[in-house]
């Protein structure tokens, strides 16, 4: 895609180039006095009986009862037909997205592209069948520098997630990949705050239903703290 990293409410963000293989990490640490303590993390969001958006099947997306097909370009973020169903929507707005866990995470990358101005909660079934929601906050331009170090996590086809931090690119494996990042973000966090937390694949056509255990294996142990939730695409060479 055109846009190589993306963010649900946000738009893309600017940052430098998160491909593996010896490329840097796309990742920015910026230096700053120790911080104070940040407040308490938010509780789990409650599940929507009746989302704004339904994401079942690739390439569709269902708004309030109408399909949406997907309308443009293959390498693009921009879904036209999807922004003009949703209307206009501004900050401050909520916007709930229910995902099923097969749709690739392209789809997902151009709904939260169409609903960037908003605050979007995210909702999809775990690996059993229960419904969680997780919240991609917007982004809200102080006009002042933040410090703060920012964090990209990338679901590789074989499970281990690959990591882009201020320390540097780093692998993630093992039975339990997910729970051992959640674990080792608490220990990144004392070290530098973090600010936010991009979430994705290294294809976009993976299915988003691991990437979603990813995030929620980080929500549920609230180990990143009040850190914004975004999605991230990775760059690769040749890309």
């Amino acid at each position: 895609m055109r846009n190589r990293w993306s963010a649900l409410g946000v738009g893309c963000v600017a940052l430098a180039a998160c491909g593996g293989g010896g490329e840097q990490a796309g990742v920015v640490a910026q230096s700053a006095p120790p911080p104070a303590a940040p407040p308490p993390p938010a509780a789990s969001l409650p599940v929507a009986a009746q989302p704004d958006v339904e994401l079942r099947d690739p390439h569709v997306a269902v708004v309030h009862g109408q399909s949406v097909p997907f309308d443009g370009i293959e390498e693009g973020l921009t879904w036209p037909a999807l922004e003009k169903a949703l209307g206009p929507h501004k900050a401050g707005d909520v916007l709930t997205i229910q995902v099923a866990r097969t749709i690739p995470v392209a789809d997902l990358y151009r709904t939260g592209w169409a609903a960037r101005a908003a605050d979007v909660h995210v909702q999809t079934p775990d690996a059993t069948g229960v419904m969680h929601a997780v919240e991609f906050r917007a982004r809200r331009d102080s006009g002042a520098p933040v410090a703060g170090c920012h964090l990209a996590v990338f679901l590789r086809p074989d499970g281990s997630l690959r990591v882009a931090a201020p320390g540097g690119p780093r692998e993630v494996a093992g039975d339990h990949p997910a729970d051992s990042l959640a674990r080792s973000l608490g220990d990144e966090g004392a070290r530098c705050p973090i600010r936010y937390v991009a979430f994705g694949a290294e294809s976009d056509a993976a299915p988003w239903g691991p990437v979603f255990d990813v995030v929620l294996a980080v929500d549920r142990a609230k180990s990143a703290g009040r850190a914004r939730y975004v999605l991230g695409q990775p760059i690769h060479a040749g890309r």
